[in-house]
């Protein structure tokens, strides 16, 4: 019972005639007639009266009919959403990020790619480097802006930015200030870190262990807002990524020596094919990125 051979029987309870229906449906009368023949035997029931060349719809028919017009009326409408959400013009991109990022790098990102593209939708969904990269894994997003992809990854990865790593003390730190700081200068202050979970923990931990000293931990987040909240508290120092636009609140940030750098990129899964509008969308950022 598939898709075409219900619209050949629709056909057939319209017209009442293998000949017209053949004729209408473009289809050789042989084939119509034996995949009538087909339906009926899986259906285990006749669908017509034969009346001579005329077919008239018998009860069982009639009752196949207002379901079959339904399940096509289904499948149609089931194929015009998918062409809205796939369409390169109007499709839906599901979109993760890093919560670093989600203050400067998505807006920028988004108004950007809609001004081409002004039809296009974004589900967004915020995550860490693991979880994103696990999303696109399974399919549930169909991009990242997040930092590159661990080893033995799938997903392909483009670099659009850096974030500068910075040292961060509290803004009335007596170091705050001080000339020619290094990271090895805050060994014996208490440390905020992020999550052992997290990769800014790791890349953080690799910078104290080059600078001779393992970080006294005082306090822990997962949160890039929260780390900052607290060193700006004066509650430790740390090590952040230098945002775009500091708030009033913020620590003080001191560039590490030597500079270091944390490179944020789009990460697409590329099997199965991306639609049409992440394709797209992909296309656009490593295009734009080359102009940066």
């Amino acid at each position: 019972m598939d898709e075409q051979t219900l619209r050949w029987f629709l056909s057939l309870c319209d017209t009442e005639n293998m000949r017209d229906t053949a004729a209408v449906e473009r289809v050789n009368q042989s084939t119509l007639s034996r995949a009538l023949a087909r339906l009926e035997a899986e259906l285990g029931v006749e669908l017509f009266h034969r009346h001579g060349r005329r077919l008239a719809v018998n009860r069982f028919g009639e009752l196949l009919r207002g379901h079959a017009e339904r399940a096509l009326a289904e499948l149609e409408a089931g194929r015009r959403r998918i062409d809205a959400l796939a369409s390169p013009d109007t499709g839906l991109i599901r979109l993760g990020f890093l919560h670093s990022v989600g203050r400067w790098l998505v807006p920028e990102v988004l108004r950007d790619h809609r001004a081409v593209t002004p039809g296009i939708r974004f589900a967004l969904r915020q995550g860490f480097a693991r979880e994103l990269y696990a999303w696109l894994h399974a399919g549930d997003i169909d991009a990242a802006l997040v930092t590159p992809p661990p080893p033995g990854s799938a997903a392909g990865w483009h670099p659009l930015r850096e974030q500068q790593l910075c040292m961060a003390l509290p803004a009335d730190h007596p170091l705050a200030e001080a000339p020619a700081l290094v990271l090895g200068d805050l060994r014996d202050e208490p440390f905020i870190a992020f999550a052992a979970t997290t990769d800014l923990r790791r890349a953080v931990d690799r910078l104290c262990e080059e600078a001779g000293f393992a970080p006294s931990i005082a306090f822990e987040s997962e949160e890039i807002a929260t780390v900052r909240g607290l060193i700006g508290a004066g509650l430790g120092v740390g090590v952040l990524p230098r945002p775009l636009t500091p708030e009033h609140d913020d620590p003080a940030y001191r560039p590490l020596s030597p500079a270091r750098h944390r490179p944020i990129g789009l990460a697409w899964n590329a099997a199965p094919r991306p639609t049409p509008a992440t394709a797209g969308f992909v296309a656009y950022l490593t295009r734009e990125a080359q102009t940066l």
